[in-house]
């Protein structure tokens, strides 16, 4: 691995898979592309997130589609992550970034998730799909940004990228800029200062992210909580070693439900 979690807040590791792993994938993406950009239904719309093709963002792929349950359980992305989260991890959520062309794909200055700073602290795997270079889209960081903790921010409403960072009250060090060959992939904390140029290219630059958590607190934003490593009985026991109480949340999530399935019927009853 190249770089530190420590120090610069992310880490480097080269050749993590091969061009005919990625092939697969890169073909299977295009497709999925192509069809979102048609804006045709997508049927998993009401569990997921939908796909913003304009902005270049398609969501919950390990969800939709079994090819890339392989990616966010590869043994070398466990291994980096497993010296930052610990033995137990899970996934949060996940998603294909790339660059369309002729499109608003610049990504602003931003840290992830800055605005649920009650949740754990999480780590991002961006996974290059394509060439990743600074004329391509490479992610641009400020290292050791990270040590800042959460930054001020403010919303865009209505655009993907939506909760951005405000660099004009910060001293920050030189930008970097991460390049990567395909197959490699960049582990990140989710406080490092980052973002991607706008591109005219023709290169979609494909990147597939998925951001993991440890057990501090199991909850995702949409979907279900995948977990890539532990969970075994002893492991849970360690950290969930208290009587079960109710979860106010799962309560509240129930009652809706309930009230979901009598509303759907009671049309039909009647």
């Amino acid at each position: 691995m190249e770089f530190g979690f420590e120090k610069y807040g992310f880490v480097v590791i080269r050749n993590v898979f091969t061009e005919e792993f990625l092939s697969e994938r890169r073909f299977f993406l295009e497709s999925i592309i192509s069809y979102a950009e048609k804006n045709y239904a997508d049927p998993f719309e009401k569990y997921y997130l939908k796909h913003r093709a304009d902005q270049g963002v398609l969501y919950d792929l390990v969800q939709r589609y079994p090819l890339f349950n392989d990616m966010v359980r590869n043994e070398k992305i466990l291994d980096a992550l497993t010296t930052a989260l610990g033995d137990n991890i899970f996934m949060y959520e996940n998603s294909l970034v790339y660059k369309p062309k002729g499109k608003k794909n610049g990504v602003p200055w931003h840290q992830d998730f800055v605005s649920r700073p009650e949740e754990p602290i999480k780590y991002i795997a961006w996974c290059a799909i394509d060439p990743v270079k600074k004329s391509t889209g490479a992610l641009k960081v400020f290292p050791g940004s990270h040590n800042l903790g959460f930054l001020p921010w403010y919303r865009v409403e209505g655009e993907t990228h939506h909760d951005r960072i405000d660099l004009s009250q910060l001293e920050l060090d030189e930008v970097m800029y991460v390049e990567l060959d395909p197959g490699d992939v960049l582990v990140f904390n989710q406080l490092l200062v980052h973002g991607s140029d706008e591109m005219s290219t023709s290169d979609k630059r494909l990147v597939f992210r998925a951001s993991f958590q440890n057990f501090d607190e199991i909850y995702t934003p949409r979907g279900t909580p995948i977990v890539v490593k532990g969970a075994c009985g002893e492991s849970l026991e360690r950290i969930f070693d208290s009587p079960r109480v109710a979860d106010q949340r799962s309560l509240l999530v129930k009652g809706v439900n309930k009230l979901g399935r009598f509303l759907s019927t009671w049309g039909l009853e009647r």
